[in-house]
């Protein structure tokens, strides 16, 4: 009896085989997917203390490294986030294919240097077959503070800030009560989890957010989009949602959210209509919102 095909192993073998094709920006859904882009936000509001604004944070996430994503793109990456001279720099998950990959991308990425810290949060193909204590043995390591149902404080010109995220919606077990607890007392609150619909969880807690900015990646702005439109989404909330989730800046219960379209790809080596991107956050005080 012939041995079933699996889907997962074939589509594997395909993307493989397109991520060793030469790419000329002919073949663009070849080409774009090899190229990096800056993209910058400025969250303009009134509830930013005026002791932080000005305040820089770089953002990174869904590399996947592995077979689509090389060692040679891991080092620009780092490069790119060690230029922007954050005072944070947080890094959303997903490293590696799978938790294997994840581990060697901890192992070979070069130091990051931000004014007061380095995060990093957990996504769901971190935690693919292999326990996380490796991986953020190796995050602590290399001096990167590991955010798993975690909120880390930090004082800049006197305020005092935290920049919390649950464990991965999916794999993990995320412990939202406990990180809104440890956030709690802050004067501002950055919540990074991996997934957009962490969110959903995380309203539910309270009336009012107990954070005031959220940045996520996990979507990769469903990859291929035409006209502004996913043709798919990871973000289990867009099926519900529409594009609400995929990409972008939105304001929405008082609260900005951002969400990256990331720097790898899963599946195949392609996109279309969605840049990999890393980001530059800059947080403004304004006494009239936006």
């Amino acid at each position: 009896m012939p041995e079933e095909r699996n889907p997962h192993t074939f589509s594997r073998k395909i993307g493989l085989w397109l991520s060793r094709l030469p790419a000329p920006k002919w073949l663009y859904p070849l080409y774009l997917p090899r190229q990096l882009y800056l993209k910058e936000y400025e969250v303009a509001a009134k509830r930013v203390p005026p002791a932080l604004s000005g305040l820089r944070i770089a953002y990174a996430s869904d590399m996947h490294y592995g077979g689509y994503l090389d060692e040679q793109r891991v080092s620009a990456l780092a490069e790119k986030l060690n230029a922007l001279h954050a005072d944070i720099i947080i890094l959303g998950g997903d490293y590696g294919e799978n938790n294997e990959n994840s581990l060697e991308f901890w192992r070979l990425i070069p130091d990051l240097h931000a004014r007061l810290a380095v995060c990093a949060v957990m996504g769901n193909h971190d935690l693919k077959s292999g326990p996380a204590q490796p991986l953020l043995k190796e995050m602590r390591r290399r001096g990167v503070t590991p955010l798993v149902n975690k909120a880390l404080r930090l004082t800049r010109n006197g305020v005092h800030f935290a920049v919390c995220a649950t464990d991965d919606l999916y794999l993990g077990h995320p412990d939202f009560e406990k990180t809104a607890r440890q956030a709690s007392g802050q004067a501002y609150v950055i919540y990074a989890p991996h997934s957009p619909d962490a969110l959903k969880f995380a309203y539910a807690l309270s009336e009012k957010p107990f954070f005031d900015l959220a940045i996520c990646g996990h979507t990769h702005g469903g990859q291929v989009a035409l006209f502004g439109v996913g043709l798919a989404t990871s973000s289990r909330q867009g099926f519900r949602y529409g594009n609400r989730y995929r990409t972008g800046m939105l304001r929405e219960r008082g609260v900005h959210v951002i969400v990256s379209n990331g720097v790898g790809t899963t599946w195949l080596p392609l996109r279309l209509g969605v840049e990999p991107q890393y980001h530059l956050i800059t947080l403004k005080h304004t006494e009239k919102e936006p």
